[in-house]
């Protein structure tokens, strides 16, 4: 953005798309909150139209890229080698120091990477009982830990639920479904 035509330009871009701007100046955007990944790629577009690129920070980018790969690993279909450490992939993928990327992370997101990755897996697991028939070792084994106790624990430790109670929503989800009674 080099003049104020540019600047009217831009505002009416984020107007068209809803989203709300503090300030604009020649060069820079900011917003009232984080954008989502669909905000990124249409704002992306619609700027690209205008002759205009995004240039997004180099620390929301260095999340966003741990948050996909965050998804890839603990999607259910990743391949864990032996002895596998998240903190490994981070490095080798995306190039970055663990500890800087943890703590880049930790201040974008406000909860520390372990903890995100954790509360990620409890919600995958929580997905998985309620819309699978998987059994909780197969699940533990789909989402990369040691073992069905240690997920049971861990489960418990952050939901204060036993996986079972999710269990009993699919069952109960499936029988309604059949219109049986779910009690017996």
């Amino acid at each position: 953005m080099v003049c104020d035509r540019c600047i009217l330009a831009i505002r009416e871009v984020f107007r068209e798309l809803d989203i709300a701007v503090v300030n604009i100046r020649l060069g820079e955007v900011t917003t009232i909150s984080a954008l989502s990944a669909p905000d990124i790629a249409m704002l992306s577009k619609k700027l690209a139209a205008l002759g205009f690129t995004l240039l997004e920070d180099k620390k929301t980018r260095l999340v966003r890229d741990i948050k996909s790969l965050i998804e890839q690993v603990y999607s259910g279909n990743y391949d864990f080698p032996d002895n596998f450490r998240f903190s490994d992939l981070v490095v080798s993928k995306l190039h970055k120091d663990y500890n800087t990327a943890s703590s880049i992370f930790s201040a974008a997101e406000d909860v520390t990477l372990e903890k995100y990755i954790m509360e990620y897996r409890i919600e995958k697991t929580k997905e998985l009982l309620v819309y699978t028939d998987e059994t909780l070792a197969d699940i533990a084994f789909k989402l990369g830990f040691s073992s069905a106790a240690h997920l049971s624990r861990q489960f418990k430790s952050t939901t204060g639920l036993n996986p079972s109670y999710f269990k009993n929503i699919r069952k109960t989800k499936l029988s309604l479904s059949h219109g049986q009674d779910p009690r017996s």
